[in-house]
């Protein structure tokens, strides 16, 4: 290690004392500074330097070098900085009127710099005990001390105009919380750590004297503990890397009323913004694994402390002795395990919201099915190792770097994502991945979805979930929070129905009605080339979606708005569109490129006046996070459009085959159904013939050749004529011909009390109203909650026992609610909401029948 460390930071050992003193900057750095001569790389971000040419800078893509008379940064913006002096910040104004400020960003990666040098050259110190490495670190240490005082608090983020804040200018600030900053470029960023962990090794090495100690720990360490402490504690994913910076600060300033407020703000964050399931309030994987990862850190670096012999925090009484947060905050058990949920048969993660695509696990084994029921969202899944088949479906709200996605799908089948979710971008294409059009699922009248917040939440509503078995598995999902006031349906129910043990296909049904303009969107593989084949005879649409005539403007940055004459921008970014009618059944196939040759195969049906509309869109995702890419990789698409009057109601009915060389399906059939939104359809391939009844509402009776059903869903496998396997679910009667399957149908009734674990309870679970089936007859269903305040939620039963007469519908985990005296619910868990009205449950019961 000695040898690598002394071999990076040679350029600083080389440099004399007054040189490193010159180079450490006096004046605030910032960082989101782009380089006008490029189009490369994303977020300003372009822009780098090093030691070797300390008066210069330099694009990383271009090559270009600043200062330059191209770009000259001539023109000045003074300030007043909080000790009263004048500085002087250079930059070049675009046409526009953006400023570049080319030198602050090498003052801001100058102080970085410096900065990791301290932390190092004490690391080496540590190491061969040299004091000319302590008497360095010291020497940048006390620098440091010197100029932050002077220092600007500044608001610097992509795209947006760079301020620097007058010293005699204090909080509130005029931005969002933790935007301004004094010390790096976002508060939460503002203690700096780097330099507390050199302070804490060379504080005694003699190289420091106490007048430079007091200006260190004073001017520069409790200072910037004070700068970031002003700012309200935000409850954030960016939470843990602020209070890791300010649990060194306490542990090296021998500061316990630091750890404390650490503590206290660790319990509130876990408390308040983890779902009951464990997953982070944003639903995306990203930044679940940040705040958990950061969280872990805490733990670890809380697990050796104590509180110096005699203390008592004055608030709470507490005393603390190497705490274990863990046992505190069980919660994070389960948040531990949500990466491993969340994951694709090669390891990838499911790509939802804000979430990298390129994060990776290991492989996994085997898939079923899964859900996140606070959350929202479930994952179909059946197989093993290279013959692993998962379907996903999304039913989340918008809590935080969220996308237009609700009742949005993807489907991993043959080693690759084949129909997918874009995930995370900070290209200028981010418009594009964050619409609803890029994601699968229906967009309403050219809209995007209402993507929700905690005052006015989007969240879906679970209304069916079936784990099943390797043959079949369900689940459905209403979403109208996404078109409030505009459809008066928008539920979505999927099927993954096993033909082989290498082989499934899967069922989609979506169900719009409410406004004049239904489109049904699935789009391709994210990751390799792909194309979209069909035999439909197709004419050309246009360069792009939009209507006829409408030009658009794309951004050009993260945060830039595009335009597009007053319709929805999304549109044009699928391009090279062609169209055709649909009347009647229709096939299409999305082939991909992937390590495994294969495709999925859509059998949809259109009725008189649909049109298809195939073209190609961004898929961001191999463009590595370069804007010059982005135009260089896109992934096939399609929008099955229907129109007509308001209020419009549409079943889009499509089966997902995903095959190898060749399909396995003849034929997929819809069968006449007099029942409104009620659907039957034939699914016919080489070796059988599989049987699907639908009923929208489980009540009304579904007469279909020689088939009826009194219930939700019935499904029938034939082959050679012989009726194999039989599954009736939430009913009472599936027939074919002269093979009946009873069922006990819905169960359903009003919750009186619930029992939790966490509250001292014996068991998780609700008292109700109703008579169950005592033993474990329901065990492995599911009941879904229907709160009093609207909105739903899954619970796994393991049985159901007795209680002073009424029955115990006791629960596989923790029902993450509870019901006051006063008959008011509340969660107890994220999002916290509190409701009046009566709660109460349905349990679709599941019948089986095997030739």
């Amino acid at each position: 290690m000695a040898e690598h460390l002394e071999e990076k930071f040679q350029p600083i050992l080389n440099l004399s004392e007054a040189e490193i003193l010159r180079q450490i900057p006096t004046r605030s750095g910032l960082y989101f500074i782009a380089c006008p001569n490029c189009d490369n790389g994303t977020q300003e971000n372009q822009i780098s330097w090093t030691i070797d040419r300390p008066d210069e800078l330099f694009c990383k893509f271009c090559g270009i070098r600043y200062p330059n008379d191209k770009f000259p940064d001539d023109q000045i913006l003074q300030v007043e900085n909080p000790v009263g002096e004048i500085q002087e910040y250079p930059y070049w104004e675009d046409e526009s009127g953006y400023r570049h400020f080319f030198r602050a960003k090498g003052w801001y990666l100058q102080r970085e710099y410096f900065a990791s040098a301290a932390k190092e050259l004490a690391r080496l110190y540590a190491v061969t005990r040299e004091r000319e490495y302590a008497h360095r670190s010291a020497l940048i240490l006390h620098r440091f001390a010197q100029v932050y005082p002077g220092y600007c608090v500044h608001f610097d983020f992509p795209f947006k105009q760079k301020i620097l804040y007058p010293g005699k200018e204090s909080f509130p600030y005029p931005v969002p919380d933790f935007r301004a900053a004094k010390w790096s470029w976002w508060a939460y960023m503002d203690i700096p750590e780097n330099l507390l962990q050199a302070y804490e090794i060379v504080q005694d090495s003699g190289e420091l004297d106490e007048g430079m100690r007091n200006c260190i720990e004073n001017d520069l360490f409790k200072a910037s503990v004070s700068f970031a402490r002003s700012h309200p504690p935000g409850l954030s994913n960016m939470d843990p890397t602020l209070l890791r910076a300010l649990i060194v600060a306490g542990r090296v300033l021998k500061e316990p009323e630091y750890i404390h407020y650490a503590v206290d703000w660790i319990g509130r964050l876990v408390q308040r913004q983890f779902f009951a399931d464990g997953a982070w309030r944003e639903g995306a994987v990203s930044y679940h694994n940040q705040t958990v990862g950061g969280l872990n850190q805490l733990i670890e670096l809380l697990a050796s402390y104590r509180d110096p012999e005699g203390y008592v925090h004055p608030e709470t009484g507490e005393h603390l002795d190497c705490p274990d947060l863990t046992q505190r905050l069980p919660i994070l058990e389960k948040a531990q395990q949500i990466p491993d949920l969340l994951r694709y048969p090669n390891g990838r993660v499911v790509a939802l919201h804000d979430t990298w695509a390129r994060e990776q696990r290991a492989p996994t084994e085997s898939s079923s099915s899964m859900l996140l029921p606070a959350m929202g969202h479930a994952r179909l899944g059946r197989g093993t190792g290279e013959d692993q088949i998962q379907t996903h479906l999304h039913f989340s709200g918008g809590y935080g770097h969220q996308h237009a996605d609700l009742l949005a799908i993807t489907l991993f089948s043959r080693g690759c994502e084949r129909l997918a979710d874009i995930g995370y971008t900070h290209t200028r294409h981010r418009h594009w991945a964050i619409t609803t059009l890029s994601h699968n699922t229906v967009t309403v009248d050219g809209q995007d979805q209402h993507p929700g917040n905690e005052n006015d939440p989007s969240d879906g509503n679970l209304l069916l979930y079936v784990p099943g078995d390797e043959l079949f598995q369900a689940i459905e999902s209403s979403g109208e929070r996404a078109y409030l006031g505009l459809v008066d349906a928008y539920r979505r129910q999927l099927l993954l129905i096993g033909i082989s043990p290498q082989e499934a296909y899967a069922v989609d049904l979506f169900h719009v009605a409410g406004g004049h303009r239904h489109e049904y969107v699935l789009a391709g593989d994210a990751n390799h080339d792909g194309r979209l084949t069909h035999d439909l005879p197709t004419t050309t649409y246009g360069e792009t979606l939009l209507p006829e005539g409408v030009s658009a403007r794309l951004p050009t940055g993260e945060s830039v708005p595009g335009d597009a004459e007053g319709h929805n921008l999304g549109y044009a970014f699928i391009r090279q569109v062609r169209q055709t009618s649909l009347s009647g059944p229709w096939t299409a196939t999305f082939h991909s490129e992937g390590e495994r040759p294969g495709g999925v195969r859509v059998h949809g049906f259109g009725t008189p006046g649909d049109q298809l509309f195939t073209g190609d869109a961004p898929s961001i995702r191999r463009a590595g996070e370069d804007d010059g890419e982005l135009d260089r990789f896109t992934m096939p698409i399609l929008v099955h459009r229907r129109e007509g009057e308001t209020p419009l109601s549409s079943l889009f009915a499509t089966v997902l085959e995903p095959h190898g060389e060749r399909p396995l399906i003849d034929r997929v059939e819809h069968l006449p159904v007099d029942a409104e939104g009620a659907i039957a359809l034939r699914i016919s391939w080489e070796e059988g013939t599989d049987y699907l009844l639908c009923s929208a509402d489980g009540e009304t009776v579904l007469q279909v050749e020689d088939m009826e059903l009194r219930g939700r869903i019935g499904f029938v496998r034939q082959r050679q004529d012989n009726i194999e396997r039989m599954i009736l679910i939430g009913g009472t009667l599936l027939r074919k011909g002269e093979m009946e399957l009873r069922g006990e149908g819905l169960l359903s009734g009003n919750i009186l009390a619930v029992r939790r674990r966490a509250s001292g309870d014996a068991a998780d679970g609700f008292l109700v109203d109703s008579k169950l089936p005592t033993g474990d007859q329901l065990k492995g269903l599911f009941a879904i909650v229907h709160f009093g305040d609207g909105f739903t939620r899954g619970c796994e039963i393991v049985g159901v026992a007795e209680e002073e007469g009424e029955a115990l519908l006791l629960l596989k985990d923790d029902p993450g609610f509870a019901i006051e005296s006063d008959a008011t619910s509340h969660h107890c868990f994220f999002p916290g909401r509190s409701w009046d009205g009566q709660n109460t449950f349905e349990i679709a019961t599941v019948s089986t029948w095997q030739g």
